[in-house]
C-alpha cells in the first residue's frame, strides 16, 4: 500500500473519529447545542452585515452603494433580532436545516448506492435514510420544535456521518492491501 492511500485512509478515519465525537458532545447536552447554534448563526449575520455595510462605503457612488448599504443593514437587523429573540432565530434555523438534510442525505443516499459494491456501504445510506428521516420529523413539527431538535439532530448526523467514515476507511484499508483495487483515491 503506498503512503498516498495510507495517509488519505487515515484522514478519513481522523474526519470520523472527530465527528463521532462532537455528535456524542452535542446529544450530552442537545438545548445548549442549539441555543450555541442560533447565537453563532445570529454573531456571523451580524458580522456579515457589517462587512457589507463597510463595503458600501467603499463602493463607487450611486445605486450599487445604496443598495449595498440597504442589504448590510437588513442583514445586521436580522442578525440582531434572531440574537435578541431566539425564538425567531430558531424558526429560522430550522428551515435551514430541513434544506441540510435534505440536501445530504439526497448526496449520502446517492453516493452509497454507487459504492454498493464496498463492504460498509450500508452505513452511508442508513446515515442518507436517517437524514431524509430528520427532515419528515422538522416538517411535521415545524416551527413548534425548539432549540434541542437542533442539537439533537445535528449531534445524531454528526455521529452517525462519523460512523460511515470511520467504517469505509477501513474498508479502504483492507481493498489497499489486498492489492485487488488501486484505482480506489481518497
Amino acid at each position: 500500500m503506498n503512503s498516498g492511500a495510507r495517509m488519505g485512509s487515515k484522514a478519513l478515519m481522523l474526519t470520523g473519529i472527530i465527528l463521532v465525537i462532537f455528535g456524542i458532545l452535542l446529544l450530552a447536552s442537545p438545548m445548549a447545542a442549539g441555543e450555541f447554534v442560533i447565537m453563532a448563526v445570529a454573531a456571523v449575520l451580524i458580522i456579515t452585515g457589517v462587512a457589507q455595510l463597510i463595503q458600501s462605503f467603499r463602493s463607487p457612488g450611486g445605486a450599487d452603494r445604496i443598495v449595498s448599504a440597504l442589504l448590510g443593514a437588513v442583514i445586521v437587523g436580522l442578525g440582531v433580532m434572531v440574537w435578541r429573540n431566539p425564538e425567531i432565530g430558531s424558526g429560522f434555523l430550522m428551515v435551514l436545516l430541513m434544506l441540510f438534510f435534505l440536501v445530504n442525505g439526497l448526496w449520502k443516499v446517492t453516493t452509497a448506492w454507487r459504492f454498493r459494491s464496498a463492504s460498509g456501504w450500508i452505513w452511508l445510506l442508513l446515515s442518507g435514510l436517517v437524514s431524509l428521516f430528520f427532515v419528515y420529523l422538522l416538517w411535521s413539527q415545524w416551527p413548534v420544535a425548539g432549540a434541542w431538535v437542533i442539537g439533537v439532530f445535528i449531534g445524531i448526523d454528526l455521529l452517525l456521518s462519523g460512523l460511515s467514515m470511520v467504517v469505509l476507511a477501513f474498508t479502504a484499508r483492507r481493498i489497499r492491501s489486498s492489492g485487488y483495487v488501486e484505482t480506489i483515491n481518497l
